[in-house]
């Protein structure tokens, strides 16, 4: 159903707001017209800051609105009226009561709003941050609007997280890392080695010529038809800034190598 409703034009609030202005660039002057917040989107280069990994219901807690209004205002404006639902796993933390965490000592600061207003991508910074984080310890990011995305990314290794709104334009989000004994007590698969590299199940070739998304699809259907535990061997002619942030969200392990221009390998193990 859901596949149907997209296919006739129905905005829905999982998706990116990079998809929505590609498929409709004129929902760009609904966006400016419902908060303040969106008003950056205005500049083509600062247009790529927030929409690539923020989906329409996160949008919409970034310009204090409620998601099912600025998806109903989106919908308005293609001339359909529609009232997706909200997916479960949107989660805010802003407005929650501070947790008792929050005195813990700060084990690494990073300011990566100049990064988002250059256009840049933050995320191999911040996962960098939180490999210096000890447990017991916080990671304190500053950024222009709530990264909800990073939630379940960092939940995965370990992280609690909380956000607090400082002003406008500027939130601060804490990501705890919990100790040994904390936390739900799973026990952790040891990290990918040098002698994993020798024995993986599936390889997956990517060209210089792929466009995007194809790239990304065909690792994850590589990954699709392996065993949990299984390794897949991937040949990139570039770093994957976003299919690493999807493994970390999926909760895959991963290595990766650069041996130079246009060559990357990744090794991937499916369920961490």
């Amino acid at each position: 159903m859901a596949g149907q409703d997209r296919q006739k034009g129905v905005v829905h609030p999982e998706m990116k707001v990079a998809e929505v202005l590609r498929r409709w660039p004129q929902l760009l002057q609904v966006f400016l017209e419902a908060s303040p917040a969106f008003q950056r989107l205005k500049s083509p280069l600062l247009r790529r800051t927030m929409p690539r990994l923020v989906t329409v219901a996160q949008a919409a807690r970034i310009g204090g609105l409620e998601p099912e209004e600025l998806v109903a205002r989106l919908n308005r404006a293609l001339g359909v009226e529609a009232h997706p639902r909200l997916p479960l796993n949107e989660e805010s933390f802003l407005g929650a009561p501070p947790p008792a965490w929050l005195s813990a000592p700060v084990g690494f600061q990073l300011d990566v709003r100049p990064i988002l207003e250059a256009g840049g991508e933050p995320f191999p910074h911040i996962m960098a941050a939180a490999k210096e984080v000890e447990p017991g310890k916080r990671l304190v990011l500053e950024v222009l609007f709530e990264p909800v995305p990073l939630y379940r990314v960092l939940a995965r290794q370990g992280f609690l997280a909380w956000c607090e709104r400082v002003g406008e334009g500027h939130y601060r989000a804490h990501f705890y890392r919990q100790g040994a004994g904390e936390g739900s007590g799973g026990q952790a698969k040891p990290p990918l080695s040098e002698a994993d590299w020798e024995d993986f199940q599936a390889e997956v070739f990517i060209e210089e010529n792929l466009e995007p998304p194809l790239p990304m699809m065909r690792v994850l259907e590589g990954l699709a038809a392996l065993k949990p535990g299984e390794k897949l061997l991937v040949h990139h002619v570039r770093r994957p800034v976003h299919l690493l942030a999807r493994l970390e969200e999926e909760g895959h392990a991963y290595a990766l190598k650069d041996l130079g221009p246009g060559q990357v390998k990744l090794l991937i193990r499916k369920g961490g």
